[in-house]
């Protein structure tokens, strides 16, 4: 999850040929609707219909009916509907037309009197489709209404509209992880798109191990383990060290501000994340200047600010330990430290020795 970029949606541009994009799909749904008109649900269809046909306008809004995806109309009947959907085809100008049994003026769950149903029908027998015409104006209001009231309330409608999170779920959810406006998004490593999917464990008021793993192990799709207070040595600027004949005022004090060498233990500032055993491939991947060794440090450093430094102990299943060969050069290269064992027997556990600094 972490290396690969989030499946996009296709490319459905107009200005890119669309009307070739979209042809064999429509194609396909266009069968299955006219083959079983059952099998899709009334809301699936118009939604995928506005996801196919991108240069027209969504329905519901307050434009022509004309520009619309989907033009739709209430079919005059008595009988039992045994779908939400009667058909689909698409009219001389371009536009499809869908008609649908759920809902209508005139129909068997209309609210007029049957008797304008009668009508309707015995004008059809007729061959005069003008009165029918006439009520479907209205009954493509009503239904268009109807699909807007049902998206208005489907966040992950309104997030496929906009494609960018900018939709007003998505906004909420980002002041909760503290990325709320505009100049806060879009500057991670990470997609902001993650963020809102952790957004119960990116809220809480106080950072926890516990919520870090789960994060960690649910985004890498990696055993993850959090070793807290492991402690590192951490080296001191100069104009801390202390040096003999220093005229500092702590420094000439024993057990008050003197301190020996350049370096001093912290024990509560650094956290040890421990990542695996993991495949020889997902391993290297982890590896200082890798794609989830980017992500894992975009993570870290957002999620901790940088109150902690970070030691990342990466664990690689035995069974794909490789050998050493010198020489070797790309991907394949032994890396001292990281990337690099010495056997000549298979190993009786996962080596671990690979760590490195995250700050």
């Amino acid at each position: 999850m972490a290396t690969q970029s989030r499946e996009q949606a296709p490319n459905l541009n107009p200005d890119e040929g669309a009307e070739l994009q979209t042809a064999p799909i429509f194609q396909r749904l266009d069968e299955m609707l006219k083959r079983d008109p059952y099998s899709v649900q009334f809301f699936q269809a118009v939604r995928l219909l506005e996801r196919l046909h991108p240069e027209r306008r969504p329905v519901g809004l307050f434009v022509s009916p004309g520009s619309e995806v989907v033009r739709f109309s209430s079919v005059p009947t008595f009988s039992f509907p045994a779908s939400e959907l009667q058909g689909l085809e698409k009219a001389k100008d371009g536009q499809l037309k869908m008609s649908v049994n759920f809902m209508g003026l005139c129909a068997a769950v209309g609210t007029l009197p049957h008797v304008y149903t009668d009508f309707l029908l015995e004008r059809a027998k007729a061959k005069d489709h003008g009165p029918g015409d006439f009520f479907d104006l209205f009954n493509h209001r009503l239904i268009s209404l109807f699909y807007r009231a049902w998206q208005k309330y489907r966040f992950y409608v309104a997030y496929e509209r906009t494609g960018a999170g900018d939709d007003a779920i998505s906004t909420r959810l980002l002041d909760l992880v503290g990325l709320g406006t505009k100049g806060l998004t879009r500057r991670m490593q990470i997609a902001d798109e993650a963020c809102l999917y952790y957004t119960g464990l990116l809220s809480q008021r106080r950072p926890s191990a516990q919520a870090l793993r789960q994060l960690l192990e649910d985004y890498f799709e990696v055993p993850v383990e959090i070793h807290q207070f492991t402690g590192t040595w951490n080296r001191l600027p100069p104009e801390n060290q202390s040096f003999l004949r220093d005229t500092g005022m702590f420094c000439e004090r024993l057990g008050m501000g003197t301190i020996v060498g350049d370096e001093v233990w912290d024990q509560h500032g650094t956290v040890t994340i421990r990542l695996g055993p993991m495949m020889f491939e997902r391993y290297q991947q982890f590896l200082p200047g890798a794609d989830a060794h980017r992500d894992l440090r975009s993570w870290l450093r957002f999620y901790a600010s940088r109150e902690f430094d970070f030691i990342v102990q990466l664990v690689l299943e035995r069974e794909e330990t490789p050998g050493m060969e010198l020489g070797v050069a790309g991907p394949a290269a032994s890396r001292l430290g990281l990337v690099s064992w010495v056997k000549n027997r298979p190993l009786s556990r996962d080596p671990d020795e690979a760590t490195y600094k995250l700050s």
